[in-house]
């Protein structure tokens, strides 16, 4: 440990292996008390104990060897600032095993970290469930621990809770005994060696599902009461991604059962505590009737992830929060194996590579950084959890796994698990797992895409009878600076049937930086070349001239759709870097007109809308004109009565494009077509979930007062969670200044929950037209903001000035965040200030 760590990280002259730990929350009165027995390991002669403890009342303890020997705690000194308890011994403790035993208390939060308060109401009354969400540092709050992630030990948990409240906690329940008062004793099963950030237990009224039988692996849902008809589909992707799991990792599921915890509040979406997964209940109770193709996605992806980190994280772990990259990056791309095989007509990777686009984006900037960089306080570790870890990091695995081959990757992978079980790691670890496996300079390749940040712009062009391919470091501001890496890329050569080469790009050091490949025959003339092939590769490509029109004139057959993305997502990456005019990516889109890809019409549609916000007048009409001339026919190609057996991305695609004829083009027909679908929807009329999402956004950018009242009144009554937040992000998208005030002021009170409220405060600065004012709403509120909602909430608020772009308000915001840091997320600030600065 480097002298610089000393203030975060703990000694390691005395380490646990075992807590047998007791909580007994008060739900009425907000508080808890417990107390443990934590098997430890003195190492070295000590006079205290120091382990992590926060927003605890230490009441007493004392070490306790197996002979009979007791040494009490005569001082508890607790240090806020460095989140640590000291415990100074009343005599020295030599070296070998003991017990810790602290008796604690503390307060049930409202700021939905540690152990918090999650309420809701129902027909009986108002109900407290008392949960818990650790990490990356927060089981400090609910008991002493030593909370370092390579610090594991087993878990033994008791609670003490009324009689008739659901129990719940990492292991299964093994007993259940009186404890006076009407209370019961719930002891769990030991757990697994694990990290203290894993530790999770839930108590209050809750409904369990009955189990499914995973190959020996109870799976089931709680929920709170009259919600177990929306539990299906979330038990089915469970399932399915739990055996899709053990077979990819050939290992056994690595604990005894599976419980996902449906919670009113939660600050994150999900987390992959061993055994009993808590979520936000829109990302896990479901009616796929009523649910649009990318919710039942979000709800996918998000099972299949959490349930990847059961090995992935859980299982193995990273030695320290630098790592944490890895567990969710690796967790983000297999959750996308999983639901592409779970749902192959989903085409999971064409919609991965849209969200690629918003790494790209940041990955962009100058303020961007590594993917693994050092880590020291909590609020470093805070930070790690943005768009680079998650999909950054998962862009680079596939496109490690691409170059080398699935089953080789696997290979290495498997290895990996196998050889590191139950203990932590570092990066490296995995790299030379998949080398071994592989025979390819795997660590090489990969450490110049974890360690620098960035990512380059692959150039082609022609060499003789060869494509000479080159790369530099793509900026929006201030252009290459000479950063170069081992781009693992595959390039095909003819139509989306032609099995594509894997090259590999070599950095500048390694030659000239120049990579020359075959072509074609003389005597037969080239056929297209298709860099980065599947748009596996974080990259962007930039074609000379003759190249990129032959690409164009061989659509769309000669083009896979995730490739037809990419050039459009390109395109628009060269005009907000300066690097081409608009109606250049105009014309390109032009081209598409006859597109019937999703993806590829969401990329179109991504670029209309940003010119929709610059745009003012008549130049503004002629944009719109351009809207109804391409989406108009196409709408009308699809018509607006869905099939019943219409794919699912036929029945997204058109409530993509309905919804941007009516707000973007400005359309008549479809605005009133949509309004009409809306009412019909909310009385409770069937209709076509993605025509029914599109609508509740063209009634709320359309409408006033009189479409405002039913809309708030239905956020609440809503039949499902996907249906709520639909009617509550819309609020701040109503255009008249008075409802703007209303749904301000509402985001302040106890009227929409705290987990939300920041991002209708987020989705209220993005309106175009009263963006300004939801600014200087938040602005003057920013205390009370930072006082009321989720410390890794905050972030989110702040997100959207990157859309405010006069100077006026440039200047202004980057003023404020110069005073008004984000302490837990200051490194997403910078990045957003600086997108700020390239937008305006």
């Amino acid at each position: 440990m480097s002298t610089n760590d000393v203030e975060y990280r703990l000694p390691r002259t005395v380490t646990p292996s075992r807590y047998e730990l007791t909580l007994e929350p008060d739900l009425d009165a907000g508080t808890f008390a417990g107390f443990e027995d934590a098997t430890v390991r003195v190492h070295d002669p000590v006079g205290e104990v120091v382990l992590n403890a926060l927003e605890l009342q230490i009441d007493a303890g004392w070490l306790a060897d197996g002979g009979g020997r007791r040494i009490d705690v005569r001082e508890v000194h607790l240090d806020e600032e460095a989140e640590r308890a000291r415990l100074v011994m009343a005599e020295p403790v030599h070296p070998g095993t003991w017990t810790l035993h602290l008796e604690f208390r503390g307060e049930l939060n409202d700021k939905l970290h540690g152990f918090y308060r999650s309420v809701y109401t129902d027909d009986a009354g108002t109900h407290v469930i008392g949960t818990t969400h650790f990490e990356a540092t927060d089981a400090r709050r609910a008991f002493p621990c030593w909370d370092e992630p390579d610090l594991k030990a087993v878990f033994g948990i008791a609670l003490v809770v009324q009689d008739g409240l659901a129990a719940l906690s990492n292991g299964p329940e093994i007993a259940r005994e009186p404890a006076g008062d009407g209370k019961v004793r719930v002891r769990f099963a030991d757990t697994m060696t694990m990290s203290t950030y894993l530790v999770a237990f839930v108590v209050g009224r809750l409904e369990l599902t009955d189990p499914v039988d995973v190959d020996g692996v109870p799976l089931r849902i709680a929920h709170v009461p009259g919600k177990g008809h929306l539990t299906d589909f979330a038990l089915e992707i469970g399932a399915f991604s739990l055996r899709f799991f053990a077979d990819y990792y050939g290992i056994p599921y690595p604990d005894a059962k599976v419980d996902f915890i449906a919670l009113p509040d939660f600050g994150a979406g999900a987390m992959e505590n061993l055994g009993c997964i808590t979520y936000r209940e829109a990302l896990l109770l479901v009616d796929p009737a009523q649910a649009t193709q990318q919710e039942l996605l979000n709800i996918a992806d998000v099972v299949a992830h959490e349930l990847a980190h059961m090995w992935f994280g859980d299982l193995v772990t990273m030695r320290w929060w630098n790592g944490i990259w890895l567990n969710e990056a690796f967790a983000t791309f297999m959750a996308n194996v999983t639901v592409d095989a779970f749902r192959p007509e989903w085409e999971r990777w064409a919609s991965f590579r849209r969200s690629i686009s918003g790494a790209l984006e940041i990955d962009g900037l100058h303020s961007t950084r590594p993917i693994e960089y050092p880590v020291r306080s909590p609020d470093d570790a805070s930070d790690m959890f943005d768009t680079l870890t998650y999909t950054k990091g998962a862009a680079v695995l596939r496109m490690l796994e691409q170059y080398l081959g699935a089953e080789r990757f696997r290979s290495g992978i498997r290895s990996y698990l196998a050889r590191h079980a139950y203990g932590n790691t570092e990066t490296e670890d995995l790299w030379d797992a998949i080398e071994e496996a592989t025979g390819e300079p795997v660590r090489r390749i990969m450490d110049s895409w974890i360690w620098q940040g960035g990512y380059p712009v692959v150039m082609a062009g022609r060499s003789d009878q060869a494509l000479a391919l080159s790369q530099e470091r793509f900026r929006y501001l201030g252009g290459d600076d000479g950063t170069r890496w081992e781009v693992p890329l595959l390039v095909r050569f003819g139509s989306t049937g032609v099995t594509p080469t894997p090259v590999l790009v070599p950095h500048g050091e390694l030659g000239d930086g120049v990579l020359t490949v075959s072509w074609w025959d003389p005597g037969s003339g080239p056929p297209e070349a298709v860099v980065n092939a599947g748009g596996s590769s974080f990259l962007r490509v930039r074609y000379e001239d003759g190249l990129r029109e032959a690409l164009i004139g061989a659509m769309p057959s000669g083009l896979s759709p995730i490739e037809r993305y990419g050039l459009i997502d390109d395109a628009w990456a060269t005009v907000v870097a300066g690097l081409s005019p608009v109606r250049d990516y105009l014309g390109l889109v032009r081209g598409f007109g006859d597109e019937t890809d999703l993806h590829v019409w969401q990329a179109m549609i991504h670029g209309l809308a940003w010119l929709d916000r610059f745009a003012e007048g008549d130049l503004r009409e002629r944009l719109r004109g351009l809207v109804r001339e391409l989406v108009g026919p196409a709408v009308e190609r699809l018509g607006w009565d869905p099939a019943p057996d219409e794919p699912d991305l036929t029945r997204a695609l058109r409530g993509s494009l309905a919804g941007a004829l009516a707000v973007l083009g400005d359309d008549a027909h479809a605005v009133a077509r949509l309004r009409k679908l809306e009412m019909r929807a909310r009385a409770g009329e069937r209709v076509d979930a993605a025509l029914a999402s599109a609508a509740v956004g063209v009634v709320a950018a359309t409408g006033g007062a009189e479409e405002y009242e039913p809309f708030l009144a239905h956020r609440e009554s809503a039949a499902t969670p996907q249906e709520q937040l639909r009617y509550l992000y819309a609020l701040p998208d109503f255009r008249d200044p008075a409802l703007m005030d209303r749904t301000l002021e509402l985001a302040m009170t106890d009227a929409i929950r705290t987990q939300n409220a920041p991002f209708v405060l987020a989705r209220a600065i993005a309106n175009r037209d009263l963006g300004e004012r939801a600014w200087r709403f938040v602005r003057e509120r920013w205390d009370q903001i930072g006082r009321r909602f989720p410390q890794n909430t905050i972030i989110y608020v702040a997100d959207p000035v990157r859309l405010l772009t006069t100077a006026e308000l440039e200047a202004e915001v980057q003023t404020f965040f110069a005073e008004h840091d984000i302490p837990q997320a200051r490194k997403m600030l910078q990045q957003v200030l600086e997108r700020q600065r390239v937008n305006a």
